[in-house]
């Protein structure tokens, strides 16, 4: 009798370290699956950036356009590339659309920045990166709220 409760009990305690095993394997499968997401999301938000950005470029030359509305472009091109990635992120996330959008946004205008800044060689603080800031978060987290919101 003891016997059998034995057996019983080490079989029991395979297949609960079975599972937990199995759990884990998931978990890591999830995180992983969940970077490369999140990496999608903003690889589309900058392939978003870079077709508006030529196709403005190609309207300065080939038309009469002047640059003085390039900065209202860039924080419209800011506003609609963060919100693509913070749908992005609320969706992969499928929780807190507002929060992983807004934190979408943030992370999309210090890329931009640091782009900016090696492109440039010019790291300094001015008062429109704050603009552009506030703007990419906003957008981010309109795009979160309708990535969680939204029917996919």
């Amino acid at each position: 009798m003891e016997r059998k409760k034995e057996k019983r009990e080490k079989k029991e305690r395979k297949e609960k370290k079975a599972r937990k095993l199995l759990r884990t394997r998931e978990v890591k499968y999830m995180v992983n699956e969940t970077w490369v997401y999140l990496v999608r999301g903003m690889a589309v938000a900058f392939g978003i950036t870079c077709i508006i950005f030529i196709a403005y470029g190609i309207l300065l030359t080939y038309t009469n356009l002047s640059e003085q509305h390039l900065p209202l472009i860039a924080l419209v091109c800011s506003a609609v590339s963060a919100a693509v990635a913070g749908y992005d992120w609320a969706v992969c996330m499928g929780r807190r659309g507002i929060v992983f959008g807004a934190l979408a946004g943030m992370v999309y205008c210090i890329l931009l920045f640091l782009v900016n800044g090696f492109a440039c060689g010019d790291f300094s603080f001015a008062l429109s990166k704050v603009m552009t800031l506030v703007v990419s978060v906003t957008g981010g987290a309109i795009g979160g709220v309708l990535g969680i919101n939204g029917k996919h």
